[in-house]
């Protein structure tokens, strides 16, 4: 793989669901729980924005809209200050994952 930053992340998520998946085995509990699964959003939301020329506006509506879905499908709806604190994450997540997309676009430029 040319892009080494792609690479390394890779990496990273495979011994994190590596160690995720033995600590649940340790523990008894089923091999899903605690699974990490707002990295493995970040790392595909990042790829689009690699693989395609979208503008960063779009790129930051599906993040926000994706994050704040995933977020209302696996918190805890409560009243509308869960909506806010959703919508803050949500905005929050966005910039990390547009930062993980600029630094793998910047992976694809190192060569050795």
């Amino acid at each position: 793989m040319k892009n080494k930053v792609i690479r390394n992340f890779l990496i990273f998520i495979g011994f994190w669901l590596v160690f995720v998946s033995i600590n649940n085995l340790v523990h008894h509990r089923e091999i899903f729980t605690n699974f990490p699964w707002e990295v493995l959003l970040i790392f595909l939301l990042a790829l689009i924005q690699v693989l395609t020329d979208l503008g960063k506006k779009v790129i930051y509506g599906i993040d926000i809209a994706v994050y704040f879905i995933f977020m209302l499908l696996t918190g805890g709806y409560y009243n509308w200050t869960s909506l806010i604190i959703f919508a803050l994450m949500a905005v929050f997540m966005s910039a990390i994952t547009y930062f993980v997309g600029v630094q793998f676009r910047y992976g694809e430029a190192l060569k050795k």
